[in-house]
């Protein structure tokens, strides 16, 4: 697929995805073409034509993040909430599903009520709150945005598939207290550190 095609259709989503502020579909085309620096949707399509693929590739990528930012989850589906860090570091919101052989708590991502958090938090904190739904925004979200990210629940267990296959880390038997913990989970959150990709 070409740049520009591919830019034309993450704009398209960012319309369809964005409030509709009583306007109709081509009242929003122009709208949003200006939101991000066009006279109009005529003069954005004009200039991808002229731009680099590396330019088009640009502004592709500022679409998608605020598609991501506006976009509410599908109450259809379900979501799993991650943190991704500059360092790669990744939080999740996870549970407990028993002890390692060091004695830690193993804890693997948790579902959420995205439909019930995402506008909540997005009313709450000052930083985007992500709704990521292929795997383009996911990279993109992962390698350039960071930040707090509502992951659909079948992209994230393929591309995230680390931080849940850690059964396999659980031993059965009783922890022995007196070992300390490294992490504290009295929130929930748990840390992965993935590597490759």
């Amino acid at each position: 697929m070409s740049a520009s095609v591919d830019c034309v259709k993450n704009f398209k989503y960012l319309v369809r995805r964005s409030p509709d502020q009583g306007m109709g579909y081509s009242e929003r085309l122009h709208f949003h073409a200006k939101e991000i620096g066009f006279n109009n949707f005529d003069h954005f399509l004009l200039s991808l034509a002229k731009l680099s693929d590396d330019r088009i590739g640009k502004i592709n990528t500022k679409l998608m993040r605020l598609a991501c930012a506006r976009t509410m989850p599908k109450p259809s589906q379900d979501y799993f909430e991650f943190i991704a860090h500059k360092d790669r570091r990744m939080r999740f919101y996870s549970h407990w599903i028993g002890w390692d052989k060091r004695g830690q708590e193993v804890r693997v991502p948790s579902l959420m009520n995205a439909s019930y958090r995402v506008p909540n938090l997005r009313g709450r904190l000052d930083a985007p709150v992500y709704v990521i739904e292929t795997r383009a925004q996911l990279l993109a979200w992962r390698h350039k945005w960071q930040g707090m990210a509502y992951v659909v629940q079948e992209l994230a267990e393929r591309e995230l598939r680390p931080a849940f296959d850690r059964e396999r880390d659980v031993v059965p038997g009783i922890r022995e207290e007196v070992i300390d913990l490294e992490e504290d989970y009295t929130h929930n959150y748990a840390t992965w550190y993935p590597s490759g990709k």
